[in-house]
């Protein structure tokens, strides 16, 4: 699980400071749909990091097992 602590973590600091950033642009307006829209933007975000991270590893993985066993992959 260690592995997957980096990313984790990453995506936790983005999504806070894209909620803040986005906290900072509408104002620090306390209306209900800036309150609504904050949750979803934190989920989105982190969502956004972590698949990011995790796919950029697992083409790192396949690639490296592509070149083990002899297979190149296409230019």
């Amino acid at each position: 699980m260690r592995w997957l602590g980096g990313p984790i973590l990453a995506s936790l600091v983005g999504a806070f400071l894209v909620v803040r950033i986005f906290e900072t642009i509408s104002g620090g307006a306390q209306n209900a749909v800036v309150n609504a829209v904050k949750p979803g933007l934190f989920v989105a975000t982190w969502t956004a990091i972590t698949t990011g991270s995790g796919m950029h590893s697992f083409t790192s993985r396949i690639r490296a097992l592509r070149k083990r066993i002899g297979v190149m992959d296409k230019p």
